[in-house]
């Protein structure tokens, strides 16, 4: 299984919007949902030569109409990351509004290592 199916089997059960990779397509969007991505890591290069161990940084997105409901989803989501079968630090974390769809967000940033 990759990291991208890993996530996404921790991520699914906890917003009832899902949870997607890069973008929700759903139309309408349903809330509460996740959007995840790798963002920008380092390269498994060592002096030795390429690794088979990778340290991948993810941003997980919470997107919800309230921000009760949206700490709810925060907390569900550090606890799956906390009992996720890969190894991850939780790094950074930022609390936004978007005005456009009028949906509060969460951006939560994590460092996973896993094997290629």
């Amino acid at each position: 299984m990759t990291l991208i199916e890993s996530l996404q089997a921790v991520l699914q059960p906890l917003a009832t919007g899902g949870s997607w990779y890069q973008v929700n397509t759903t139309e309408p969007a349903v809330t509460p949902y996740i959007v995840f991505a790798r963002i920008p890591s380092p390269a498994n290069v060592t002096l030795l030569g390429p690794s088979n161990l990778q340290n991948t940084r993810l941003q997980i997105d919470a997107y919800s109409r309230s921000v009760q409901e949206l700490i709810a989803l925060g907390d569900s989501i550090e606890a799956a990351m906390a009992a996720a079968g890969f190894t991850n630090v939780p790094l950074t974390q930022r609390d936004m509004y978007e005005p456009d769809t009028k949906l509060h967000r969460t951006s939560y940033e994590y460092s996973v290592w896993s094997t290629n």
